[in-house]
């Protein structure tokens, strides 16, 4: 045969193929679904075009990621048919050279892959010119976009793919091992180059590793700004074109490789080839043989109840000992397993400090359910369809399906061999993954091990959530009776449980083996287990029904059509049957009505398109109100009762409200909360009510007088929460046994329009005709300057009462407890004004309390308490020494601390998160887990978060500020920038940088320049990191305490009752105040402008004079540009004043001893600095210490060289 011909044989045979243009059917639905479901969205919010070219790119590589289970069908079949069908014997022996005969085939498979890869974009136009997506959304078609994408990523990832996954079943003469080689690159494109791509890893690695360049491209989307997104190509240049030449090594290596190992010889010649056929013909000889000695009992013709039992635990050892010992098999899970717990670790880390390694920690990175899958569990599941293929198949590829199908077998052991050969898989993948978690732990030290956690988790939760999906696999299996296409399917099916919300299944009953998520903390204990249990008993219901539909579709003849089958399913039928059938549906009829009346009925289901409407709603009925005058909370007195066996309260409550307005009131706005019931509202003096919506929660009452500015009223309420049943996301978390925690602004009634009930997204908006909005209204929206959510400063009452073995909490200090019966009382006062936003909180805290005292006289003692969750001490004296720290720091700088306690109350929860209201500092349990002894940075992070949370005890407690473009400068960029001096006072300078470089971290997460100036930023880097670091930056160019006085008058204007509201304009002005204006520009730069400097020390050259000093000739190169919040870059001229550094030797850059250390003004792109120091220096630097914002340090430092 010629080259020509073996190909277009090939060709011919795979588009005849059903298969073949079922899979190009399944890509091009594929990319409609992710256009559809994961960027329309985003760009109705105005990120970017739907058909921006990386957008283009980033639905093509998802695509391609999950096309390989297809890529190894069409490969493995190309090189491995012959020797299933018997026909090597031919092919083998024709007159075509071994080159001509594997590529004859390898090329026909890559054509047919890179045809079926074409379904991509066809899906993909389609989807954005055939389903009505707005004209504006769409930018011109641009040919270039999609040629681009085809000839840079499709068709390479088709080369690699197809190589790989040819060479393999070629090389084992079995097309299944091709899926091995889907299976290592899946793990290479999905996990492994998503692990390493973040701040602290190596991200270039990560790229390099990815076949399917799936992280280079999403690096792009994350990176680049919006007008790149929708103009720029994905071209082949830097690390993107070195993936695309690894890759290539690697393809082309593995098909040398099996160019010369492949040889044409009968299969049986070949050792490993023998070796599995001849063990699978003496398993099922072994099966058939009924006489002997390991064949089954040998009553003749008796066939009772206990002989189907004999024969189903032979058959069961025979399918399990056949894929287990497979290299696919055990041998394939254990080393993933190993590889979890290698990266344990690594995943032990919370913004790079190291956790605890407690076992609930450990559990929640092991579990992974079905429709919320972490990423090594996406390959389980994926190997459940795989496995499940192989044992239905195995009889029959090893042909003697046609001797096994007569044998006095019943069917029903038939299937439930295999699905138990499936669990004991299952369950051996969970012994090695608990395996790996407690080694992984022993490894980390610190933490007791709960092997007890694991068995109820492991065996028990997620067990039953492999074996609900292992019984759904193998009944697609039965039902398809086609391996590949049934593959395919259930590969289908994975991606819909998985992505069911974008299609939009919400409700848990109609989403396969979908339940309301458990948790488990050791503070909080395990949560939502009833309503999990109720729903996997439902979905049990369902797994039997198909079980026994399964039963009577088993294939035992030669006739496979649907005809056939269906006759074959009524002569099945049987009495056991109908028993089995009735019981499977009496299951799903009993739980899935008890499902229905606790979701439905008992509770308000609804759906998040409601929720979207009614949010749509309510600024359509009430938005008129927005600018409606309303009294303010001025002082609040509450009774609680806490239940936490009955997960029950109720508040009593009384507000004060006075019109500080200028103008009369007549009309209050009562916004009542959804998650509890709001009645009894009386006003005094009287007030009627005029509207109730309580679909809206909005009640509208006018007063019977107008209340004048500065007068006041009484409004009194109760409120009541009673969680019943479960929802279809699980058992209401509010009260709980262990750890309740809620806030007045869920559950507790507030006046006025709420802004924060209004509809965000910008293209929801459009959807529902609202005015196009900021997420934060304008700087210089004038109106917008008088609002800020719950901004009052009020007094504060309250009793809380729970039960007498818990402690209970709120703002104030605790005046009073007394005992009643089985309840406790706790009476809480505030001693100042406390911004009307707090918690109430019930646990079995353990209570650790000290006294700060300061050395100023002036500043009152005030109480330390930490409550948290006994067992959670190792931080305890670290966090305490923190709040010392930074009272005495902010006091002195800044002015007193109001009240008299501060705390910190700890809730249930795997988060790090922490907020800082008045008084009380919420921290959930998470964080007291973080173990900062065994950074390897030696960076306390406990100390640096605990100093900024102090912080906002000043800003965001005291310093009122308007809820504008920019607010987060005035909370979260000066609470970091003020935790930044207590650091320094506390352990020096060297610390204070290892916060610094902290904080610098984000730099190194692919990102866009494109920003607004920080006076009107709104997003995290903004807020969070540049913010505090242009903060520090001014410090260090004018004075720490220059910006300390800035910061300190802007607190003195603004924190006070009937002071106005602050904005970031107004922190501007006060930093301008104190700045010289030698660098008014730099203020400017950092602030009112998005400024960008790229630095490079570009030479460094040493010489000797002869007074014996060392001259150090310095070249620099220099830049400077504006970014625009659209990511247009302009080059501005540079005069600024930059530091420069000459270093002396020093073992590392930690060690660097400055001998010259000024700022220099740099004039020029390239400039020539001449100094002079008195010892030999080393490293010469531009901006050694990164004051101006640089993202690439890298080229800052050079050597000096003579």
């Amino acid at each position: 045969m010629k080259f020509r011909k073996i190909l277009l044989m090939e060709l011919s045979y795979q588009l005849r193929q059903v298969s073949t243009w079922l899979y190009f059917l399944v890509m091009m639905v594929l990319a409609f679904l992710l256009v559809q479901g994961n960027f329309v969205h985003d760009a109705r919010d105005g990120y970017h075009l739907v058909n921006a070219p990386v957008i283009v790119g980033c639905v093509t590589v998802l695509c391609c990621t999950f096309w390989l289970l297809i890529g190894g069908a069409v490969a493995g079949d190309a090189a491995a048919r012959d020797v299933q069908t018997r026909m090597f014997s031919l092919t083998y022996t024709s007159p075509a050279r071994k080159s001509v005969y594997l590529g004859g085939r390898l090329l026909a498979a890559f054509l047919l892959n890179g045809f079926i890869l074409t379904g991509i974009p066809l899906g993909i136009l389609l989807t954005m010119y055939f389903t009505g997506i707005e004209a504006e959304l769409l930018g011109t078609f641009r040919p270039a976009t999609y040629l681009s994408t085809y000839f840079f990523l499709v068709l390479p990832n088709a080369f690699f793919a197809t190589s790989i996954q040819f060479a393999l079943a070629a090389v084992t003469r079995k097309s299944m091992a091709s899926f091995l080689g889907g299976a290592i690159l899946f793990v290479a494109a999905y996990i492994l180059g998503q692990v390493l791509d973040g701040p602290l890893a190596m991200r270039d690695l990560g790229t390099l590793i990815d076949p399917m360049g799936l992280t280079p491209v999403l690096a792009k989307q994350s990176s680049w700004s919006t007008i790149e997104l929708n103009t720029r190509l994905i071209e082949l240049e830097g690390i993107f074109l070195a993936n695309r030449l690894v890759w290539l090594g690697i393809s082309l290596s593995v098909l040398a490789f099996a160019y010369f190992r492949f040889q044409f010889t009968s299969p049986a010649s070949v050792g490993s080839a023998k070796k599995s056929v001849n063990a699978d013909s003496r398993t099922d000889s072994a099966l058939l043989d009924w006489r002997g000695t390991a064949s089954l009992p040998l009553e003749s013709g008796d066939f009772n109840l206990a002989a189907g039992f004999q024969q189903l635990r032979v058959m069961v050892s025979q399918s399990f000992m056949a894929i287990a010992k497979k290299g696919s098999g055990l041998y394939l899970l254990a080393f993933i397993a190993l590889i979890v717990g290698a990266a344990m670790p690594g995943n032990l880390k919370a913004k790079g400090v190291p956790l605890l390694a407690s076992t609930d920690q450990v559990l929640l990175l092991l579990n992974g359910p079905l429709t919320n899958p972490g990423k090594f569990w996406i390959l389980i599941y994926l190997l459940t369809i795989f496995y499940a293929g192989e044992l239905l198949w195995r009889e029959r590829e090893s042909g003697v399906a046609e001797l096994l199908n007569p044998a006095p077998v019943p069917n029903w052991v038939l299937f439930v061999s295999k699905f138990l050969a499936l669990a004991l898989m299952l369950i051996c993948w969970l012994v090695f993954l608990t395996t790996a978690g407690i080694l992984a732990q022993l490894a980390i030290g610190g933490a007791s091990l709960e092997p007890s956690l694991y068995l109820k988790t492991l065996f028990g939760f997620q067990l039953i959530e492999c074996l609900i999906f292992a019984a759904l696999i193998l009944f697609l299996h039965v039902l398809i009776n086609q391996k590949y296409v049934a593959h395919l399917v259930s590969l289908i099916v994975f991606a819909c449980i998985v992505y069911a919300a974008n299609l939009g299944l919400e409700h848990k009953l109609l989403i396969f083996s979908a339940s309301p998520e458990w948790s488990y903390t050791s503070m909080g204990g395990f949560q939502s287990v009833s309503a999990w249990l109720w729903f996997k008993a439902y979905w049990i219901g369902w797994s039997l029904l198909l079980a026994v539909i399964a039963k009577l579709l088993w294939v035992r003849s030669r006739e496979t059509s649907l005809g056939a089958r269906l006759q074959q399913m009524r002569r099945r039928f049987s009495r056991q049957t109908a028993f089995g059938l009735s019981a499977a549906v009496a299951l799903v009829v009993l739980t899935g009505g008890f499902i229905y009346y606790n979701t439905n009925i008992l509770n308000e289901y609804v759906p998040s398109t409601d929720i979207t409407a009614g949010r749509a709603e309510y600024e359509h009925r009430y938005g008129r109100y927005r600018n409606l005058a309303q009294p303010l909370v001025a002082d609040v007195d509450l009774h609680v009762e806490i239940f936490p066996g009955k997960r029950q309260f109720t508040a009593r409550g009384n507000y004060q409200l006075v019109n500080r307005s200028p103008v009369s009131i007549d009309t209050i706005l009562v916004a009542v909360s959804d998650l509890s019931e709001t009645n009894g509202i009386n006003f005094s003096p009287a007030a009627k009510l005029l509207a109730t919506d309580r679909e809206a929660g909005v009640l509208i009452y006018t007063l019977q007088e107008s209340l004048s500015p500065g007068d006041s009223l009484r409004m009194n309420f109760l409120v009541e929460h009673q969680a019943r049943g479960f929802t279809n996301n699980g058992e209401i978390q509010i009260v709980k046994n262990k750890g309740t925690n809620f806030s007045n602004r869920e559950h507790l009634p507030v006046i006025g329009y709420q802004p924060y009930r209004e509809l965000d997204e910008a293209g929801k908006r459009k959807e529902f005709q609202l005015a196009a909005r900021q997420t934060n209204a304008s700087l210089y929206d004038l109106q917008a300057r008088k609002y800020a959510p719950f901004a009052e400063h009020i007094k504060f009452n309250a009793v809380v009462v729970t039960d007498a073995d818990q402690l209970a909490v709120a703002p104030g200090t605790l005046r009073k407890t007394w005992t009643k019966g089985k309840r406790k009382y706790f009476h809480y006062a505030s001693d100042a004004l406390i911004r009307n936003e707090y918690f109430f909180f019930s646990a079995n805290y353990a209570s650790y309390r000290q006294i700060w005292k300061s050395s100023n006289a002036a500043f009152p003692p005030v109480a330390i308490e930490i409550l948290n969750n006994p067992g959670h001490s190792e931080n305890i004296s670290l966090m305490v020494n923190s709040v010392k720290a930074s009272l005495d720091y902010f006091s002195r700088e800044f002015g007193p601390y109001p009240h008299k306690q501060i705390r910190f109350v700890s809730y249930p929860g795997y988060g790090m998160g922490n907020h800082a209201s008045t008084i009380n500092i919420t921290a959930e349990e998470g964080f007291f887990l973080l173990n900062p002894k065994e950074d390897e940075r030696g960076f306390d992070l406990v100390t640096a978060v605990v100093a900024h949370e102090l912080a906002h005890q000043w800003w965001g407690n005291q310093l009122r500020y308007a809820y504008l473009e920019g607010a987060g400068l005035l909370s979260e960029s000066l609470a970091w920038y003020t935790a930044m001096g207590v650091m320094e006072e506390k352990y020096g300078a060297g610390h204070l940088e290892k916060l610094l470089n902290f904080l610098r971290e984000e730099y190194e997460n692919p990102r866009t320049r494109a920003a607004v100036p920080l006076l009107m930023a709104a997003d995290f880097y903004q807020n969070y990191r540049k913010g505090p670091l242009a903060l520090y930056a001014m410090s260090k160019y004018i004075g720490r305490n220059k910006v300390n006085t800035a910061i300190r008058n802007l607190l003195n204007k603004h924190s006070k009752p009937g002071q106005s509201l602050s904005n970031s304009l107004d922190l501007y002005h006060e930093l301008e105040a104190v700045t010289p204006d030698s660098v008014q520009y730099l203020l400017a730069d950092l602030f009112k402008r998005n400024t960008f400097w790229d630095l490079e020390a570009k030479q460094a050259k040493l010489r000797k004079t002869k007074t014996g000093q060392w001259e150090v000739t310095f070249v620099v190169n220099a830049r400077k540009s504006l970014v625009s919040a659209r990511g247009r870059e302009t080059e501005v001229p540079l005069r600024d004043w930059i530091e420069i550094g000459i270093y002396a030797h020093a073992k590392n850059a930690q060690e660097r001893r400055a001998l010259y250390l000024d700022k220099y003004l740099i004039h020029s792109k390239q400039q020539t600095i001449t100094v002079t120091v008195p010892t030999e220096p080393a490293v010469a630097a531009i901006d050694p210490a990164n004051l101006l914002i640089d993202w690439d340090t890298k080229d800052n430092f050079i050597e000096v060289k003579k």
